[in-house]
C-alpha cells in the first residue's frame, strides 16, 4: 500500500469530504479520487459508498482508517526520531571515563548535556585506562576519557588536561602544614595506592623508582573514595590526582610531591569519529571544554574539522 494513498484516506475519513482532504493535503481533488480509487483496487473492497455528493465509510473503511491512523502517527514519530538523531538531539551514547576525572570535571558536564538533549539514552561508566582503551577498539564504547591508549589499539587520541600526583594527608598529620613535600619526607608512613592496574599506581612507582626512595610501607586500596577516608580516618597518606574537590575543609588537604612531580595526560580515546552518531560528537565537544588552554592547539570540533589555532 502507498503511504500516501493511506494519508490521503485518513484525511478523507477524518474530514469526511474528499474537497476538504484535497485542500488540506494541497493535492488538487482528481488526484484525491484517483488515490482513493487506486487504495480500493489495490486492497480489492470499497472503502467508501457513494451517496451523491456524499461518502459513506465502509465496515472495512472503518477498520482501515483505525489502522492507518496509527500507523501514520508511528511514522510521523519514525521521522521526528530520525531528524532528531541526525540533528544530535536523539540517539544513544556510551563511554566511560577514569577517575577522578569522572567525578571530578565531568559529572556537571554530562549533567549539563543531558539537560540540553533529554531524549538522547546516554550511558556513562566509570573504569580504568586500558579496560577503557580496549573497549572503544572493540566498539563497546563510542569513546572514551582516560590516558593515551597503547599505539596497537590504533585509536585516536585526544589530549585534554595534565595531571599531577600529591600527597593526600589529614590536617592533624605532621606534614600537612607544609605547602609541598618531597619524596624522603614519606620515610615511616604508610602509603595508600590504587590497585596495580591503575595508571596513577603506575605513574607513581615509575616516579618512585627513578628516585630510588622506598623507605615506608604501601597499602593497596581500590577506590579513591576509599583512600579518602582512610585518610579522614588518620590512617595512612594517600596518593592521588592533585584534585581540590578531593580535600575536605578542616580534615583532608592536598600537597604536591616537589622532588618527583609526576603527571599524566587525560584525553579522549574514539576509534572513528565518522562512525560516531551525532550525539556522541556534540558531547566529545563538551567534553572538550574541560582542556587546559596549552592543548588548544590541533582540537576538532564536531564534525571532525580543525578548530583553534
Amino acid at each position: 500500500m502507498d503511504l500516501r494513498a493511506l494519508k490521503t484516506f485518513e484525511a478523507c475519513v477524518r474530514l469526511g469530504h474528499f474537497l476538504k482532504a484535497a485542500e488540506e493535503l494541497q493535492y488538487a481533488p482528481s488526484t484525491v479520487t484517483l488515490q482513493i480509487q487506486r487504495l480500493e483496487a489495490d486492497l480489492g473492497v470499497s472503502l467508501f459508498v457513494r451517496d451523491g455528493k456524499r461518502v459513506i465509510v465502509t465496515e472495512a473503511g472503518r477498520w482501515l482508517h483505525h489502522e492507518a491512523a496509527v500507523l501514520l502517527k508511528s511514522i510521523e514519530a519514525m521521522r521526528q526520531t530520525v531528524s532528531d538523531i541526525a540533528s544530535g538531539d536523539n540517539g544513544s551514547v556510551r563511554f566511560a571515563a577514569i577517575e577522578p576525572v569522572a567525578s571530578q570535571q565531568l559529572a556537571t558536564v554530562v549533567a549539563d548535556f543531558y539537560k540540553t538533549r533529554p531524549k538522547v539514552e546516554l550511558t556513562m561508566e566509570v573504569g580504568g585506562s586500558r579496560s577503557i582503551a580496549e573497549r572503544v577498539r572493540a566498539g563497546e564504547l563510542d569513546f572514551g576519557v582516560c590516558s593515551a591508549p597503547p599505539s596497537k589499539l590504533m585509536l585516536e587520541f585526544e589530549p585534554l588536561i595534565e595531571e599531577r600526583l600529591g600527597i593526600m594527608l589529614h590536617t592533624n598529620h605532621p606534614l600537612a602544614d607544609r605547602d609541598s613535600i618531597s619524596a624522603s619526607d614519606l620515610a615511616g608512613h604508610t602509603i595508600l595506592v590504587k590497585e596495580p592496574t591503575c595508571i596513577y599506581r603506575e605513574l607513581w612507582e615509575t616516579a618512585i623508582c627513578e628516585s630510588g626512595q622506598y623507605l615506608f610501607s604501601c597499602m593497596e586500596v581500590g577506590s579513591f573514595f576509599v583512600i579518602q577516608q582512610m585518610v579522614k580516618a588518620e590512617l595512612g597518606i594517600g596518593i592521588v590526582p592533585i584534585y581540590s574537590g578531593l580535600e575536605q575543609e578542616g580534615s583532608i588537604v592536598i600537597r604536591p610531591i616537589t622532588d618527583l612531580n609526576p603527571v599524566i595526560t587525560i584525553g579522549i580515546a574514539y576509534k572513528d569519529k565518522n562512525l560516531l552518531g551525532k550525539a556522541a560528537l556534540w558531547l566529545m565537544e563538551a567534553i572538550r571544554g574541560i582542556r587546559e588552554p596549552n592543548t588548544l592547539q590541533n582540537s576538532t570540533g564536531p564534525e571532525g574539522k580543525k578548530t583553534g589555532t
